[in-house]
């Protein structure tokens, strides 16, 4: 009996073959789908917890950190010369337990100004509130008997930085050191000057340029470079253009000078496979909701203030006015007693023409006696404006005390305008001093 043969024919091991090749390309298809998908959702975590630290960062420091050299984490505001825009994201800094996220690009808007409300750098703290604001007076204006000799003063405005608001002290949070009257009103520097209401600043006077200004960070959308707060990149699992590199794209050639990024939420192709996250100035300023903070500190409260101060400047010239009408009105009291006075020297006139008529009369042997019916008649003319003279003096003394109270009245109010102004500007201070 021939032995029984062991092992597979050539055609099994076809059949098999043929089975592993159509099996393997699906297999590895899925396998690859799968470990994108572990990857990107591990890369996708990672953004994310990197997104909340920088803007935990913001809160805390009042600015964004700069990009880091390279993956070690530690971040680099300069390179070479100029300021960096574009590198990797500075976990070590950011106190995130998290070194995978140091493979992450990361850059930051980057535009600094001379002039401190100009300044557009997200990763410098700058003193940027300098509202329009019209300073209260000081001294503050006195309410005498004379025109006023410290009459609140002629609104003029101001544009000079608030200054040093904060007080360190959360109990006390308004700076000791701060008077509404000065310009400035707090003395100058960072440390206690610097809070939220800047980075607000910062953030609505760069959303006011739409197409990112040349050398400025900015995202690729529908081919034009609008400007963009911060970017993280993630650079997928393959290098899917084949350039050698981990990123694709304008992901891969940003740089400081050039800190341009793709889209965010850009589509997976066979050539592009990264993440971005890339909030606009405007999507940071709703976030750390600005609107209400700006509307209030840099505009509702100055306005309001300058409202009092103008009304209080107002009602100083009006109690001048009332001044006038109170020596106006002395002025009355003393031409009534001049009527008076000349009335009875009237009266006194017609009495002496009186006697003297009599004797005329009696010297003539009554010829003349008419003349004693015409003195008789100024007697009685005299003794009627007597009369009227003293009404008179009574009115005018009525008129005078009338005035005297309303501008004693009027000059209480004044008072009051002017410590309300000073209020209002305080607590425009004291609302920077919180940061909102």
């Amino acid at each position: 009996m021939k032995r029984s043969m062991q092992g597979f024919t050539l055609v099994e091991i076809s059949v098999i073959l043929l089975a592993l090749g159509l099996i393997l390309p699906g297999a590895i298809v899925l396998w690859q789908l799968s470990e994108r998908q572990r990857v990107t959702t591990v890369q996708v975590d990672v953004q994310q917890q990197t997104r909340d630290a920088l803007v935990g960062y913001l809160h805390s420091n009042y600015r964004l950190p700069c990009p880091a050299a390279d993956t070690a984490g530690v971040e680099s505001c300069t390179d070479g010369g100029d300021l960096r825009h574009v590198g990797f994201v500075p976990w070590r800094t950011l106190g995130l337990p998290r070194p995978e996220a140091g493979a992450l690009r990361y850059g930051v808007y980057r535009e600094p100004s001379a002039t401190a409300h100009g300044d557009r750098d997200l990763a410098s703290a700058v003193d940027r509130m300098n509202p329009l604001r019209v300073r209260t007076p000081s001294p503050k204006p006195q309410n005498k008997d004379a025109p006023n000799d410290k009459a609140s003063p002629i609104p003029s405005v101001s544009t000079v930085q608030l200054g040093m608001t904060q007080s360190g002290n959360d109990a006390a949070p308004l700076n000791t050191a701060c008077n509404a009257s000065d310009s400035p009103p707090c003395p100058l520097g960072v440390a206690r000057a610097v809070n939220l209401v800047d980075v607000c600043l910062a953030l609505n006077t760069a959303n006011d340029n739409l197409v990112a200004p040349t050398g400025r960070l900015a995202a690729k959308m529908l081919g034009t470079r609008r400007s963009v707060a911060f970017v993280l990149v993630a650079p997928g699992m393959l290098d899917a253009d084949g350039d050698g590199k981990a990123f694709d794209g304008a992901n891969a050639s940003a740089t400081s000078a050039d800190p341009t990024f793709e889209a965010p939420g850009m589509a997976a192709t066979s050539a592009y496979d990264d993440s971005v996250v890339a909030p606009s100035h405007a999507e940071l300023f709703g976030e750390l909701h600005c609107g209400a903070a700006l509307s209030a500190i840099s505009h509702a409260h100055f306005n309001a203030a300058t409202g009092a101060f103008v009304m209080e400047r107002a009602l100083y010239d009006y109690r001048d006015q009332l001044f006038v009408a109170v020596k106006l009105a002395e002025a009355n009291v003393a031409a009534a007693a001049a009527g008076f006075a000349g009335a009875a020297a009237g009266v006194l006139a017609g009495i002496k023409e009186g006697v003297s008529a009599a004797a005329d009369t009696t010297m003539s042997a009554g010829a003349r006696s008419a003349q004693i019916g015409f003195a008789a008649a100024a007697i009685v003319a005299a003794g009627l404006s007597v009369q009227a003279s003293l009404a008179a003096v009574g009115l005018a003394g009525e008129a005078l005390k009338e005035a005297i109270e309303t501008h004693s009245d009027f000059a209480t109010r004044t008072t009051a305008m002017t410590e309300l102004a000073i209020s209002i500007n305080n607590n425009t201070l004291k609302a920077d001093a919180i940061g909102y």
